[in-house]
């Protein structure tokens, strides 16, 4: 579909982090707009301040003279709001298709894939395009705080924004620039194996973008992205951070209590000298990722350098929240992988004096039981581990899993089935000079406000 043909649309999940930006998108271009959630949050509620209508409940009604209905990834073909719009005879859409259609058309657009780090990179990369003054239209799935939003529709010839790869969402856009930061196992539900995980990949990396800059932009120290970018026949350009040979480099690398810097090279040549103020070894590949993808763009190695220095992370990545009377620091962060886990728990270990106390709540049944070895190793991390009942999300409990399960692999870890019982435990240990992490992608976030 052409923009053109957008006139009225109703999104099915318009709570959710992308379809409500899409939303808001398309309602300051002049299209009217109406959607579905199952429950009311302060994405829904900050849409009805707007002028768009949210649904709570079903209607057959909800849809009527909406000709057009959008749907995210998560939404189920037996949902009441889908089957009513096949009824109808709707043109439906999945949100991909909506997000390729929006961000098509532009000299260079950046979509930001892989398992963990989309936000952060896509973040770094809203702040170098603001200070290149490139007016770039962004998609986020964070708040970025730079423009106080998840999006920001720009004027400019460059658009950036994540590529989710879960049911192949990705595999709908068509961005110049395919950069993939990591490729691992996740969404068991839907990919079951590595082996699909990787030909997802691979597929996404090879899409035509339809314009004469068409490039696949990769993670050369993930052997699991290389394994995917060995499989396709788009031109290919690599980064790395560890010393392998590729065309951007990131060299040089030192770390002072958690932070780090270093020498950015693109294609043989010193690019500039990257300073972080976001912590974390795992920051210095987003940050070349990004650096990576604005060279490309054609930005400026000084400005570049400029805005990663600027960036200050986005909401809910290693988010400081508060201080607990007792002096204890507390950070929120949406780490809900082993491996993002043991990124975010490494640079606390790096920043924090004290004790690192981990209140964690696992997302899905299916990840939580596949990966619960990974898990448990991942948040040994930690001086304390406190583990609160698995947000369902999308899921049911088919297999009576509980998050107290993680005890055979990680014995010392405590299981509270109330945020409140999780929070009391906290106050009553942690000190000045700790760090307490609420972490997971759910609700969890709740138990900071119970902590300060």
């Amino acid at each position: 579909m052409g923009m053109s043909d957008y006139k009225n649309v109703y999104f099915i999940g318009i709570g959710g982090i992308s379809m409500s930006s899409l939303a808001m998108i398309l309602k300051n271009r002049g299209v009217n707009v109406a959607g579905y959630d199952m429950k009311k949050s302060e994405i829904t509620e900050n849409l009805e301040k707007s002028g768009i209508k949210v649904n709570y409940s079903y209607s057959p009604d909800n849809q009527k003279n909406f000709e057009t209905v959008v749907y995210t990834a998560a939404i189920s073909e037996t949902d009441a709001e889908m089957l009513r719009a096949k009824e109808r005879g709707a043109k439906i859409i999945p949100r991909a298709e909506l997000l390729c259609d929006i961000t098509s058309g532009y000299k260079h657009s950046v979509g930001v894939a892989g398992t963990h780090g989309k936000s952060t990179t896509t973040g770094m990369l809203c702040y170098i395009m603001d200070k290149a003054k490139t007016d770039a239209t962004i998609l986020a799935g964070a708040v970025i705080p730079g423009i106080d939003s998840t999006y920001r529709a720009g004027k400019g010839d460059i658009a950036v924004f994540e590529a989710c790869e879960y049911k192949n969402s990705y595999h709908f856009m068509r961005p110049t620039i395919r950069l993939v930061l990591n490729t691992e196992l996740d969404h068991v539900d839907f990919f079951g194996n590595i082996e699909n995980v990787i030909d997802s990949f691979a597929k996404y990396m090879d899409t035509d973008s339809g314009n004469a800059e068409n490039i696949a932009l990769v993670n050369a120290d993930c052997e699991n992205t290389m394994l995917a970018a060995k499989k396709i026949k788009t031109k290919t350009y690599t980064f790395s951070t560890r010393g392998k040979s590729a065309d951007f480099c990131a060299e040089n690398v030192t770390e002072n209590d958690g932070y780090y810097e270093f020498d950015m090279f693109a294609l043989g040549k010193f690019y500039c000298r990257i300073k972080l103020s976001v912590p974390g070894r795992h920051n210095v590949i987003n940050a070349a990722a990004a650096a990576s993808a604005a060279y490309l763009c054609g930005i400026d190695g000084e400005i570049v350098a400029d805005g990663i220095s600027s960036f200050p992370g986005v909401k809910r990545r290693f988010e400081k929240k508060g201080i607990m009377q007792s002096g204890a620091v507390v950070i929120d962060d949406y780490a809900h992988h082993p491996d993002e886990i043991t990124a975010t728990l490494s640079a606390a270990k790096k920043v924090c004096k004290g004790r690192v106390y981990c209140i964690f709540q696992p997302h899905t049944y299916t990840r939580f039981e596949v990966l619960m070895e990974d898990f448990a190793k991942a948040l040994s991390l930690a001086d304390s581990v406190i583990m609160t009942d698995i947000y369902a999300a999308r899921e049911k409990n088919i297999n009576g899993t509980s998050s107290a399960d993680i005890k055979k692999y990680l014995p010392q870890a405590y299981y509270f089935d109330s945020f409140e019982k999780a929070a009391d435990f906290v106050k009553n240990e942690a000190k000045r000079g700790d760090m307490v992490i609420t972490m997971g992608a759910g609700d969890v976030y709740e138990v900071a406000d119970f902590l300060i």
